[in-house]
């Protein structure tokens, strides 16, 4: 209820904007609503695979996959916070050259490849939140390495609910694009 308290005041002060500063804001209001849908999803989904887990494999596979959710709902938040906070600024100047359409592979060409694939490289590797898969890959070798009989943290359960947030991309991806529907043929009135 306090979400659509705050949504309809946001959208009563919309009426005094012109016509591109509204479809600005609502689509901000779409990516807002796209974000914290999929991290909705990917905890639903997370608690539900955890769930399985626990009744089919084992507890400590359970915790791990839950260990994995949580570090997937820890991934999203700083993808979203890296997402929102990037700016043109941020992207390296090969990137924003307009390419020449040329036949043949011209010396610029190479040197453009090659500052792309650096330039890009250190972009994406500037983000701490490619450091979760080593972390729960560490959890992993540092409870194995004690192996203490309290608890051990299973790699690939904890990798699985990692990837939570894919299947929950998944699903929202599904559900929102008509091209992706499966139509049978009883359910097309076109098919004879």
């Amino acid at each position: 209820a306090e979400d659509s308290l705050t949504m309809r005041r946001r959208l009563s002060a919309l009426a005094g904007l012109k016509e591109s500063d509204k479809r600005k804001e609502f689509n901000l209001l779409r990516y807002e609503a796209i974000k914290d849908e999929l991290l909705l999803l990917t905890v639903g989904i997370g608690a539900a695979c955890t769930i399985y887990c626990v009744l089919v494999f084992s507890l400590e596979a359970g915790i791990s996959y839950a260990f994995g959710v949580a570090f997937s709902w820890l991934y999203l938040q700083l993808l979203y916070r890296h997402a929102d906070n990037l700016s043109k600024e941020d992207v390296p100047e090969v990137f924003l050259k307009k390419k020449v359409k040329k036949i043949g592979i011209r010396s610029e060409d190479l040197k453009d490849t090659l500052e792309k694939t650096l330039g890009g490289s250190l972009f994406v590797l500037s983000s701490p939140r490619l450091i979760i898969p080593a972390v729960i890959f560490g959890l992993s070798t540092f409870s194995s390495h004690f192996q203490n009989n309290i608890f051990n943290f299973e790699l690939v359960p904890g990798m699985m609910g990692f990837f939570a947030y894919k299947a929950a991309t998944l699903v929202q991806v599904y559900r929102d694009n008509d091209d992706l529907r499966l139509i049978l043929p009883d359910d097309d009135p076109d098919y004879s």
